[in-house]
This record gives C-alpha cells, structure tokens and sequence, in this order.
C-alpha cells in the first residue's frame, strides 16, 4: 500500500509537467472521440435514449480536452525546442510546425463539441433536429479522429525518426510509371504502324494504278490488224 501511495504522489507531481500533460491528453482527442461514436451507434440500434446522452457527453468531454491539451503542448514546445534545437534541429521544427497545425484546426474539436452538446440539450430521439444533430456528431467525430490519428503519425515521425515515411499509394504508382508508359502513348503508339501500314499500302495502290496506266498507254498496234 505504501508503495502505491507513494506512485500516486509521483504521478500527481507529473500532472504539473506540461510535456507529460499534454501527452496524457492527446488519446482523448483520438480515442475517447471514437469511444463516444461507437457507444452512440450501439445505443442508437438498441433505442436506449440515456445511454446515447452519455455518449454524447464522452464526445463532448473529449473534444474539449483540446483546449487544456494545446496549452499544456505550447508550454512544452519552449523546453523541446532546447532539447532538440541542437542535436535535432529538424525533429524540433517538425515539432513546431505539427502544433501551429494543430492550433490552426482546433475548430475542429469546439465544433465536435458544439455540436453533440446541441444534440445532448435537444435530445437525440426527441425530434429530427436532435436526430440530425446526433448524426452531424457522428460526421464530425469521424473527421476529427481522422485528424488526430494524422497529426499523432507526425508526431511519431518527429520523436522517432527512424520510423517509415509512408506516402499515398497513387503518388508512389504515379512515380513510379514514367509519362511515356501511359495508357495514352500506348494506344498511339499501337495506332502508327497501323497508320503506316495503310499509308504503304494506299500508296502502293496509287503506284500500281499509274503504272498499268501507262502500260495501256503505250502498247503498240499489231501488224495486220484493221477494221473488219
């Protein structure tokens, strides 16, 4: 039991630390948000009106958890930056740059919450209003877990660089082909010698023609021949 005690006294003088703050509140904007969505589907095929309102309230919680998160994250970024300001410049900017994006997107999460605290006031299953404002929860939860789950690989990629720098699929087939092994030259390039096949021939046809023309032309008359 001491030793619990003890832990408990560790963890609660971490709390004052605004890098370790900041990382304890970053998987509620990722998983806490998917943790409501999932109650409130659930809740809605089982037509259970107080548990899609505690779903909301987890969304809504959630989601404002970005507000203490970018002030613990921007407290931090002063002591990051002295840490990796000379033996990793670049994962020290990359850092930075990742928390402007996240400042410059927190709409995001304060219209999540505006959103399901709408939805939680009027009331889910009450009329088509909260129905729609449940679903638009459910949207913006979707977009905003999208975002955080983006904005945690660039962190990743930041603290540990000896991670894999994945790009989209579509960029790597796209560089991969080079341009003259399109679709488009292929088709060209199959057309030509049809092209030039019927052109030798038309002209052939042309030579042909011009030459039995002249053979008629110039046959002469027999010996003996005349009008009957």
């Amino acid at each position: 039991m001491k030793e619990f005690f003890e832990k408990l006294e560790i963890l609660s003088a971490a709390f004052d630390d605004p890098e370790y703050l900041f990382l304890v509140l970053e998987p509620l904007l990722v998983w806490g948000i998917a943790f409501g969505v999932v109650g409130l589907v659930v809740t809605y095929f089982l037509k259970n009106e107080k548990g899609q309102v505690a779903s909301l309230i987890v969304i809504a919680v959630s989601a404002l958890a970005v507000l203490p998160y970018l002030g613990a994250r921007s407290s931090a970024e002063t002591r990051i930056g002295k840490v990796y300001g000379i033996s990793a410049p670049a994962r020290a900017k990359e850092f930075q740059s990742n928390t402007s994006d996240r400042i410059e997107h927190r709409w995001i999460y304060l219209a999540l919450a505006g959103v399901a605290g709408a939805a939680i006031l009027v009331g889910p299953r009450r009329n088509r209003l909260g129905f729609g404002l449940a679903i638009g929860s459910v949207a913006f939860s979707i977009y905003a877990i999208n975002f955080g789950l983006w904005m945690h690989y660039q962190d990743s990629l930041a603290y540990h660089p000896n991670l894999k720098r994945n790009e989209a699929p579509v960029k790597e087939k796209l560089r991969a082909e080079p341009a003259e092994s399109s679709p488009v030259a292929e088709v060209s390039e199959q057309e030509d010698p049809v092209r030039e096949r019927s052109s030798s021939s038309n002209r052939s046809n042309d030579s042909e023609d011009s030459s039995s023309g002249s053979r008629r032309e110039i046959r002469p008359l027999t010996a003996g021949t005349g009008s009957p």
